[in-house]
């Protein structure tokens, strides 16, 4: 028989290149086998070793890959490309610290690694250090402004830091590079919904729903815009179709309780809740929702424990449960509306304020207001004025005339920077109403209020704060909304104040305020039917 010699081993490249061609045509045990025998003959030469991470990576086995490729950085700690799938195995294990080593590293080395930033960007993002995240995302999205992971995160990121508007630039890049990716999509779909942009935000979740049917969290998100657009059967659907799919997370029975609680069905409203309650007892949105169920359903001794135990859990009170307890006379009433509620609630409405307030519920403060300053005081110009709960800036169209200089401030951040658009104000300020006029004395000519006195009940502290910010004969204009009778104020289901005349007039001399006039009018509409209110002027003497 002939004798048949072994083939020599190739030069140390070509072997190289050899294997990993065919790594990359899938050939996986050719690829190892290779990947073995130049590790075997140069365990020096990190390219084997970081071919074969690369294979243990792919089988699965990413502890075995961890160690291929930390021993093919130790023989090449220039390498980048190692270094970085090293990185990606151990976040693979959940080695966040030790990955993020690796990316550092690689930044000391290249501070434009795109990918670098990317990376650390996530794992920052996972770790809530959401500004350095944001930082490190646009880094990446700075050195390859093509990175569309980098785009995607910087947009969901700059999302929950309440920029919005910001975010959609980013995913729409994003999605520009990779249309059909549901991730962007759903993130997209968020900021959709954020920016009260409802029909489109149903489109884009509606697609990302039919790419990945079985995620649930977008399926709540579109049983969430639906409802927001009155489609309550098709919302309540959807919503189901979460809870099945997810039937531990809270946030989809929460979902389908609002779905089913906007159709009136307030026990099917209720049991949602209650699982909600049960697999998130800390939660305290499910306990506030699942109290305003068993206030429709007439159970005030179940709604009153579980406003209750929404307050515990969120002393700051977001929600408003000390005002659900009013409704109920479980508790005082307050003297004002709860500053973090107040805040959440404008927060959480300024991306959709003017179109929600003009568009559909007819709001006209601002025209009521400059009616009585064309009453009062026709020719006034160069005043100092103040819009005192500015919000978007609506007012400011009607006061930007008559000022030498306008100040706004609202307690809501969101709603002070929509008003900065509007390139009216001169100076605007994030901050309580009562405390920021009490530290300006004898500073304005005019102060406004559209629609602010709402929240507040006791109106004494606000009126000493105005008549002392009020220069002598300066002009206090608002509109609020109006209670009928002899009593003081009320707090209405919208939980809203209403106050009544004689209170109003009281209030105003105990405050060393000259009444000018109060005239019934009518600012907005709900449910169909005009709110009553109040047009009010007094003067400080």
């Amino acid at each position: 028989m002939p004798h048949h010699r072994p083939k020599p081993d190739l030069p140390l490249g070509p072997a190289f290149a050899q294997a990993m061609a065919a790594w990359e045509n899938g050939n996986l045990t050719e690829a190892r086998r290779l990947g073995r025998r130049i590790v075997e003959r140069r365990p020096d030469f990190g390219g084997g070793h970081y071919l074969l991470g690369l294979i243990a990576q792919r089988q699965g086995l990413t502890r075995k890959a961890v160690e291929f490729l930390t021993q093919a950085v130790a023989a090449d700690p220039t390498q980048p490309v190692p270094r970085l799938a090293l990185g990606r195995a151990l976040e693979s294990l959940g080695d966040d610290g030790a990955a993020t080593r690796e990316y550092r590293a690689l930044l000391d080395a290249d501070p434009a690694h795109a990918e670098a930033h990317a990376r650390l960007g996530e794992i920052l993002a996972r770790q809530g250090r959401r500004d350095e995240a944001i930082a490190a995302c646009r880094a990446a999205v700075a050195a390859h402004p093509r990175h569309a992971e980098a785009l995607c995160r910087l947009g969901a990121l700059l999302h929950e830091a309440g920029q919005s508007e910001l975010a959609a630039g980013f995913l729409e890049r994003a999605l520009a590079l990779r249309p059909d990716w549901p991730t962007a999509l759903y993130d997209y779909g968020l900021v959709l919904v954020a920016l009260g942009r409802f029909a489109p935000a149903e489109t884009i979740l509606a697609g990302a729903a039919e790419l990945r049917p079985d995620h649930a969290p977008t399926a709540t998100a579109l049983a969430g815009v639906l409802r927001r657009q009155g489609r309550l059967d098709a919302a309540q659907a959807e919503a189901e179709r979460a809870a099945h799919l997810a039937p531990k997370d809270p946030a989809v029975w929460l979902e389908l309780g609002q779905a089913r609680a906007a159709r009136r069905h307030h026990e099917g409203a209720a049991a949602a809740f209650e699982r909600a309650v049960a697999l998130a007892p800390g939660l305290a949105e499910a306990h506030w929702c699942l109290a305003e169920s068993c206030r429709a359903l007439g159970q005030a001794g179940r709604a009153a424990e579980h406003y209750r135990a929404s307050l515990r859990l969120d002393p700051d009170d977001r929600v408003g449960a000390a005002l659900g307890l009013a409704q109920l006379d479980a508790a005082a009433l307050p003297e004002r509306a709860p500053e973090a509620y107040v805040r959440q609630l404008f927060d959480d409405y300024a991306p959709r304020f003017d179109a929600a307030l003009v568009g559909q519920l007819a709001y006209c403060g601002p025209e009521r207001i400059g009616a009585l300053l064309d009453l009062l005081w026709p020719d006034a110009r160069g005043l100092a004025v103040l819009d005192a709960g500015c919000g978007t800036g609506l007012a400011g169209p009607v006061l930007r005339p008559r000022a030498a200089r306008l100040d706004g401030i609202d307690l809501s951040p969101a709603m002070v920077e929509r008003a900065a658009q509007r390139g009216l104000y001169d100076r605007l300020d994030v901050g309580e109403l009562v405390g920021l006029l009490t530290e300006r004395p004898d500073s304005y000519d005019l102060i406004a209020a559209a629609d602010v006195l709402v929240y507040f009940g006791d109106l004494a502290p606000l009126l000493g704060a105005i008549a002392a910010a009020l220069r002598p004969g300066g002009l206090f204009v608002a509109t609020l909304e109006r209670a009928e009778g002899e009593g003081g104020y009320r707090l209405g289901r919208g939980n809203r104040y209403a106050h009544a005349a004689p209170y109003l007039a009281a209030a105003a001399t105990a405050a060393g305020l000259v009444p000018l006039c109060l005239d019934p009018t009518v600012t907005r509409r709900e449910a169909g039917a005009d709110v009553p209110g109040w047009a009010w002027a007094l003067r400080r003497a």
